[in-house]
């Protein structure tokens, strides 16, 4: 009865609080490409980064400028980067540490390069839950950063036509908080991989406000989707809802949010926390992994688990965790929308592409809009 009744003031308050873009631009264009990349947070001791993040953000500058990796084709600059959480290893920004010195070694030391100088679109990890996460907000108060972290969840949206003849082709990316929705356990850095680190989340805290906040941030996240008219739709987690990889999924998710994403026509699901990289298919759904970002990688040891029925296109990992059998260092994901498709490409630290696939626009039933407050099927 008192599941039921947080369930209700949760939904009660979300009416409150409406979606709203966290960042909504027109672009001419006929194309808009941007990055993604997971688990980058360097170390909390002196450098503060590691080489293999180091030689992630070489390959990012390279995939990020315009022409293309072989400066063959015309393709755009990427004009932003998404960051799916464990942004400062191991504990977040700790109480009693300069987080300006770690934030400058961390961040903006690592990922200087001109191509990278764009807005990146930051979510928390469950690492970064272990410090002070709303230390990680506040350094989106600065305005001249290019670190958005505006809210826990968060919408950004981009529309884009190369002139007033063309239709335009509408991205839009949900990014949402999978720590508030499945919870985490902090475990000091000298316990290591044991089997407890490597388990999956057991959902929210059962007490009041845990609950409360988990139910009010799926709701948010239904709202969110309700509302899109995108041709292009994508949520964007730290948490995976599938992976082949040391933790494996996460059964909280795969409850509460997978089926919202399937209702409302998601055309892929990107997540990060496995070191590992990753794409999975099963019944018209797309989930994307790419937690690379710090050094690669966790074992393939949940491949087994993944679910019958699905198709395994991709997978990056080694045979037991960061035994270097891959051969990968690090990684990332760019995509490259059009308004005929999306392409994803999963990137090995130097920038090579190591994997592409080619996703179409929503179906017109899943577009949607708003007239006088009523959710509409655009015909």
């Amino acid at each position: 009865m008192m599941k039921k009744t947080l369930m209700t003031v949760a939904f009660l308050l979300s009416l409150l609080y409406m979606p709203a873009s966290g960042s909504n631009e027109y672009v001419k264009a006929d194309r808009v490409r941007f990055l993604a990349i997971g688990d980058w947070g360097g170390q909390s001791s002196y450098p503060y980064y590691t080489e293999e993040q180091w030689e992630t953000a070489q390959g990012m500058a390279r995939v990020a400028s315009a022409g293309g990796i072989e400066l063959v084709d015309d393709r755009p600059a990427a004009s932003f980067v998404l960051s799916l959480g464990d942004n400062f290893y191991w504990s977040g920004l700790e109480e009693n540490f300069d987080e300006e010195l770690r934030y400058e070694m961390t961040f903006e030391k690592v990922y200087h390069h001109e191509e990278l100088q764009l807005p990146w679109y930051v979510i928390g990890g469950n690492h970064d839950y272990c410090g002070d996460i709303t230390k990680q907000l506040k350094l989106s108060e600065n305005p001249d950063t290019r670190w958005n972290f505006p809210d826990y969840n968060h919408r950004i949206v981009r529309e884009f036509s190369l002139n007033d003849e063309s239709p335009p082709v509408k991205l839009e990316i949900i990014m949402i908080d999978t720590i508030q929705l499945a919870g985490n356990e902090c475990f000091p850095p000298e316990e290591g991989f044991s089997a407890e680190y490597l388990a999956a989340p057991s959902g929210p805290v059962m007490d009041e406000a845990s609950l409360e906040q988990a139910a009010v941030t799926i709701d948010w996240i239904e709202t969110a989707l309700q509302e899109s008219d995108a041709d292009y739709l994508i949520v964007a987690g730290h948490y995976p809802i599938y992976s082949a990889c040391s933790h494996g999924g996460t059964p909280e998710l795969l409850n509460t949010l997978d089926p919202l994403l399937r209702k409302y026509g998601v055309t892929a699901y990107l997540s990060g926390h496995e070191h590992c990289q990753f794409h999975f298919s099963l019944e018209g759904m797309e989930y994307i992994l790419s937690g690379a970002g710090h050094d690669c990688c966790y074992g393939s040891m949940m491949k087994a688990f993944l679910p019958r029925g699905g198709e395994l296109k991709f997978l990056v990992a080694d045979d037991t965790d960061f035994s270097g059998s891959s051969g990968v260092r690090g990684g990332f994901v760019s995509f490259d929308v059009g308004q005929k498709d999306l392409k994803v490409m999963i990137h090995r630290e130097n920038g090579d592409a190591l994997h592409e696939s080619v996703l179409l626009p929503r179906k017109k039933h899943f577009k949607r809009r708003q007239v006088d407050d009523t959710v509409v099927e655009v015909e």
